[in-house]
């Protein structure tokens, strides 16, 4: 489940019942409420608002088919003519269901300067925060020139501002603890830090996609680390991720992929013949498949020792 904005969450908190709902009862029992309101008044004047809180509570529910339908909303909240403060939410919210689709890279990262723009610089507001977070994630995930350095400005904005919204803080720290890994690898101990700062900060939301992927990526550090003990840390947060009672495809083929660069031969086959076998996977981790595969040939390869025999008497 994702996070709900601040005011969904209130209103989703007031839920009661008994035995005490959990929270995905909560929303379930808002998500009727707000649909039969609106079912019932289509024109009434605050049907965009209404709307806008039933795609927060998909978004928030996450169960198969609610990103679509949230997305539909949102065209329809544009549709309408809604106020600018309702405008820009539901940019930040399309462009945020955008990140999957590298087609539309470009279109989901103006759709958040439009929705900045109109929600100015403030990172304390949980939806200019949200701008900020959205655009370098998607930057990051395009990688065209310049896109990771604006990321970091755009990260940077958010992590230095104490009233940023604890949610988003907790994404920009693992963004920039990716970054340092990626870009600066000999500063490992400052991203190892980084990425236990965002876990820290997202430990309320052990089901949720940041919260996942802050231990793939702090395994990834270890791995890259290699100090006493690393490896053995880096497979027991990995093996974490594969035990979760949810999916996020792209993160369980992540975990899988670094699971296999450091287990022995006959698991690291099982998990790279798993990887093969999930469909629509980024690019990235195709090709990252493919490098661990390669390795793991060359360090199973038998050795000829005819040919060593050889090359010695020719060194002599």
């Amino acid at each position: 489940m994702a996070i709900l904005s601040p005011i969904m969450s209130y209103i989703v908190d007031k839920e009661i019942g008994f035995p005490i709902p959990s929270e995905k009862e909560k929303i379930n029992k808002a998500l009727r409420r707000y649909r039969n309101i609106l079912a019932q008044h289509p024109k009434r004047a605050d049907a965009p608002e209404i709307m806008f809180g039933i795609a927060d509570l998909l978004m928030g529910r996450g169960d198969p088919g609610d990103r679509e339908e949230a997305m539909k909303l949102y065209d329809q909240i544009l549709l309408r003519n809604p106020p600018e403060y309702l405008k820009a939410r539901a940019l930040i919210g399309k462009s945020e269901l955008l990140i999957g689709s590298p087609e539309e890279f470009g279109n989901a990262i103006s759709l958040c300067e439009k929705s900045r723009k109109i929600l100015g610089a403030d990172v304390s507001d949980f939806f200019a925060a949200k701008t900020y977070i959205v655009e370098a994630e998607l930057r990051l995930a395009r990688r065209d020139k310049g896109d990771w350095a604006h990321a970091l400005e755009l990260i940077n904005a958010v992590v230095k501002e104490k009233e940023a919204h604890w949610y988003f803080r907790g994404r920009a720290l693992l963004s920039k603890a990716e970054i340092i890994l990626y870009r600066n690898p000999d500063d490992l101990s400052a991203a190892l830090k980084l990425c236990d700062f965002s876990i820290k900060e997202l430990k309320s939301r052990p089901d949720d996609y940041f919260a996942s992927k802050g231990k793939i990526v702090k395994a990834e550090i270890l791995v890259r680390r290699a100090k006493k003990s690393d490896f053995e840390k880096a497979e027991k947060l990995l093996t974490e991720i594969l035990k979760l009672p949810f999916a996020y495809k792209d993160l369980i083929a992540r975990a899988k992929l670094d699971l296999a660069d450091i287990v022995n031969h006959p698991k690291a086959d099982k998990l790279l013949q798993e990887v093969h076998e999930m469909e629509g996977l980024d690019p990235y981790l195709i090709e990252k498949a493919s490098i661990i595969e390669q390795a793991i040939k060359e360090k199973t390869r038998p050795v000829n020792h005819t040919k060593e025999k050889k090359a010695a008497k020719k060194k002599k």
